[in-house]
C-alpha cells in the first residue's frame, strides 16, 4: 500500500539544480529518488538531502537518462520502494560549447540525448504511472537559452527549446488526466557545471549580465520547483516561469 508521504523523482539529482530541488522537496515533506550517472556523487547528494530533511527517505538510482532500460529501472525502483510517484523533476543537464561551424553530429546527439530525448523518455515513464494513479506533476528545468541565443551553444539552445515545446504539448495532451506540466527557465546559475567560469567574471561583466549583478544560487531555482510541486494551483499548466534575475528584460548596454 502506498505510503502517506508524496514522492518525487529528480533526474540530475547528484549536483546543482537537481540536488537543490531534491533537498527542497524533501524539506517540503516528500520522499525522493535522485537519479544521475555518477554513483559517488549521488551517494554524497543523498547524504546531504537526508541531513537537510531527516524524516525523508532518499533512494539513489544511478541511471543515464538517455538509456531506456536505465530510465525504466529508476522508475521501477521508485515504485517498488515507495509504492507511488507524485512529482517528476527533469533536471538532468549537459553543457559543452562549439561554434556551429565546428559542431559535429556526434556533439549534437550527445546534447540532445541528455537534454531533450532524456527529458521525453523520463516524462513518458512518469506519465504512464500518473495516468494510472489519477494525476501527477511534471516539472522540467529549461533555460532562457530556449529563446535567447548564446555564442557556441546552438545545440544546447535547440535542445532546451525542444524541452519547452515538449512541456506545452504535454500540458495540452494530459490535462484531462490531471497531469500538470510546467517549465522553470533559469538564467545563469552558479552550479558545478559553470561555477568556476562564473566565479572568474568581473563585477562589471556580471552587472551587464543581469541587473542583480550575480548568478542565481541553485536553491533559488529549487524554490520555484518546490512551488510548482507543492503549492501551484492545477490551473497553472503549460507555463514557463523565468528565473533569471531580470536578464531577459534588461537592455544589455552597460550603464553610464
Amino acid at each position: 500500500m502506498p505510503g502517506s508521504r508524496p514522492v518525487a523523482l529528480v533526474t540530475g539529482g547528484g549536483s546543482g539544480i537537481g540536488l537543490a530541488s531534491a533537498e527542497a522537496l524533501a524539506r517540503a515533506g516528500h520522499d525522493v529518488t535522485i537519479v544521475g550517472r555518477r554513483p559517488a556523487a549521488l551517494a554524497e547528494a543523498a547524504a546531504q538531502v537526508r541531513a537537510a530533511a531527516r524524516e525523508a527517505t532518499v533512494l539513489v538510482a544511478p541511471a543515464d537518462v538517455g538509456a531506456r532500460d536505465e530510465v525504466e529501472g529508476a522508475f521501477a525502483a521508485t515504485l517498488s520502494t515507495f509504492g507511488r510517484l507524485d512529482v517528476f523533476v527533469g533536471a538532468a543537464a549537459a553543457l559543452h560549447t562549439a561554434n556551429f561551424r565546428d559542431l559535429t553530429i556526434e556533439g549534437w546527439d550527445e546534447m540532445v540525448d541528455v537534454v531533450l530525448r532524456g527529458s521525453a523518455m523520463c516524462a513518458m515513464a512518469a506519465t504512464r504511472h500518473f495516468v494510472q494513479a489519477g494525476g501527477g506533476r511534471v516539472i522540467f528545468i529549461g533555460s532562457i537559452s530556449a529563446s535567447v541565443s548564446d555564442f557556441e551553444l546552438a545545440h544546447y539552445c535547440a535542445a532546451k527549446a525542444g524541452v519547452h515545446a515538449l512541456a506545452r504539448s504535454m500540458a495540452v495532451d494530459l490535462a484531462s488526466a490531471n497531469i500538470w506540466v510546467n517549465v522553470v527557465a533559469p538564467g545563469w546559475v552558479n552550479t558545478p557545471m559553470i561555477g568556476e567560469y562564473v566565479d572568474s567574471l568581473e563585477a562589471g561583466v556580471l552587472l551587464a549580465m543581469n541587473p542583480q549583478g550575480r548568478a542565481a544560487r541553485p536553491a533559488e531555482i529549487a524554490d520555484v520547483v518546490r512551488f510548482l510541486a507543492v503549492d501551484a494551483p492545477p490551473f497553472l499548466t503549460g507555463s514557463t516561469i523565468t528565473v533569471d534575475g531580470g536578464q531577459t528584460v534588461m537592455n544589455h548596454l552597460l550603464p553610464g
